[in-house]
């Protein structure tokens, strides 16, 4: 019986230690997933402050360039877009 108890106590040893390690695992894991989540958080601040302005700036864009010129314009953005898109694709 002492052998089979210290082969539990062994198995429980090996055990802890691996959950220890996953636990380190899962902290560098979650500290990517700050970062990104402070990076995104910057960025939604500073486009909720420029929307106004590039609201703005869009609105006079149409009207110097005129609609006709800037829905061709938006195509060309979407074309390039839709390949740019396709190609990230391609290089994963």
């Amino acid at each position: 019986m002492s052998t089979h108890l210290e082969q539990l106590t062994s198995r429980r040893r090996l055990l802890q230690a691996h959950c220890a390690a996953q636990r380190g695992e899962i902290g560098v894991i979650q500290a990517d997933i700050d970062a990104g989540a402070v990076r995104a958080d910057r960025v939604i601040a500073v486009v909720r402050r420029l929307t106004p302005f590039l609201l703005v700036a869009g609105v006079l864009t149409l009207v110097v360039i005129g609609p006709g010129r800037a829905l061709g314009l938006a195509r060309q953005g979407l074309a390039v877009a839709a390949i740019a898109s396709r190609a990230t694709r391609l290089l994963r």
